[in-house]
């Protein structure tokens, strides 16, 4: 009888791997789509065959998924928001003191305990509601340009820009600008403003839009598990009636 119930134990183990007990939120299974694409045998980031035949990484063929259904795509994971949110914020987050023009390349700033009550934050906030947000981000980073170092803002690469500043000022991430409406991005801004340390981990992957609509899209494969973060996000896209997709990628 004890090596049947080891038995049966190492089954079930086998027969259902880790990744497929998650259980998640019918918030986010009502809002999970699949898509098929070919498998090359491979890992990593060649998993995948892209429809030109090319070898791909899972998000890539979620991105020429879009884009061939006439969406634009762009990338707007944890390092887009925390970077758009530093500059929202600019000097309700960093001590005035500290932040002045010119002069202070390379140092880093210290940043304030600002509370989503402070008034500082709330008259921004509402600022930003009805604000031309282009305009708006874009006079943001001009002030950021013209004093010093930010390490969310100037360090690291990304998507082939040097920093996300640059990314920030790319074509894609300028038309975003006039595309996502207020009520939308300050949403956004004030969930991030309610996190412990305004860390927005967890926000899906890419923002996509047509002439129609604009889609918050998390990518995963088939049985791949959400993070708890990833989907605290998703449940507040859902219930905020921000559109959101989990895009799951199932291999053939």
């Amino acid at each position: 009888m004890k090596k049947f119930f080891i038995t049966l134990m190492l089954l079930t183990c086998f027969a259902l791997p880790d990744y497929a007990k998650q259980v998640l939120p019918e918030e986010i299974v009502n809002n999970t789509i699949s898509i098929t694409a070919l498998k090359t045998g491979e890992l990593g980031k060649n998993y995948f065959y892209c429809t030109n035949g090319d070898k791909c990484s899972t998000e890539k063929f979620v991105i020429e998924y879009y884009r061939n259904s006439g969406y634009k795509v762009m990338r707007a994971e944890h390092s887009f928001w925390n970077g758009i949110f530093i500059l929202s914020f600019l000097d309700e987050l960093y001590s005035p003191e500290i932040y002045k023009p010119y002069g202070l390349s390379g140092m880093y700033y210290d940043i304030k305990n600002a509370h989503p009550e402070d008034y500082e934050i709330r008259r921004k906030y509402k600022l930003i509601k009805k604000t031309n947000l282009s305009s708006f981000i874009n006079q943001q980073i001009k002030k950021h340009e013209n004093g010093g170092y930010i390490r969310d803002l100037d360090e690291w690469e990304f998507e082939g820009y040097k920093n996300p500043t640059e990314y920030f000022k790319s074509p894609i991430v300028q038309e975003f600008f006039k595309k996502i409406d207020n009520k939308t991005f300050s949403k956004v801004l004030s969930h991030i403003l309610g996190m412990r340390g305004y860390n927005p981990l967890g926000t899906p992957d890419y923002i996509v839009w047509n002439d129609k609509e604009m889609i918050f899209v998390e990518v995963k494969r088939k049985n791949e598990k959400l993070s708890p973060e990833q989907i605290e996000w998703g449940e507040f896209l859902v219930k905020n009636k921000i559109p959101y997709k989990v895009v799951r990628v199932v291999g053939q």
